[in-house]
């Protein structure tokens, strides 16, 4: 029944998030919508950017869990491209908020998880360094973050070609530059 409760409280704070900017949503308004006592609110959540950590780690998690059963990592890809597309008021509330650099992290670190976890079950036969691991990650996740945060509330937006584009660019079969002999 608890988990419950979290998870409505949850769902009730991104149906507020797709009619006012996370910034306005209070807890009082919260547990109002939700039919609870404060008390309940405050069992399951710390505070509201404790609800939004909740809701991006389940959102990560259940995606996760559809691209590591994707056929391959350009499958993978576009799923992540649509549950970005489909979710993008939420994602456009949270940079909207006067919490943008925190959210911005929160974002990062989610997706920075996503990439972790993609290489360790898709490419992990890839012989590389921690290091340049590390390297790679951070480029690949501030990339491709950054990508989908500048297109998805484009209504032109061509999911498939976005994702098209994402899978060669990690290919690396859209721009090699050329190194110095």
């Amino acid at each position: 029944m608890t988990e419950n409760l979290k998870e409505k409280i949850a769902h009730t704070f991104l149906e507020m998030t797709g009619k006012k900017g996370i910034d306005k949503i209070t807890i009082k308004d919260l547990v109002e919508k939700c039919g609870i006592s404060r008390q309940a609110f405050y069992y399951h959540f710390r505070d509201i950017l404790d609800v939004i950590e909740y809701i991006l780690q389940s959102s990560a998690d259940r995606l996760m869990e559809c691209c590591l059963s994707a056929p391959s990592v350009q499958d993978a890809l576009y799923l992540f491209v649509d549950f970005s597309i489909e979710n993008h008021t939420f994602i456009q509330r949270l940079l909207d908020s006067r919490q943008r650099d925190s959210m911005e992290n929160l974002l990062f670190h989610t997706f920075r998880s996503y990439m972790e976890e993609m290489y360790q079950n898709k490419a992990s036969e890839i012989p590389i360094n921690y290091h340049d691991l590390k390297v790679a990650l951070d480029f690949y996740t501030y990339g491709i973050a950054g990508l989908l945060m500048e297109n998805i509330s484009r209504n032109t937006l061509d999911r498939t070609v976005l994702a098209d584009q994402m899978y060669r660019l990690l290919a690396g079969q859209i721009i090699l530059f050329p190194t110095e002999k």
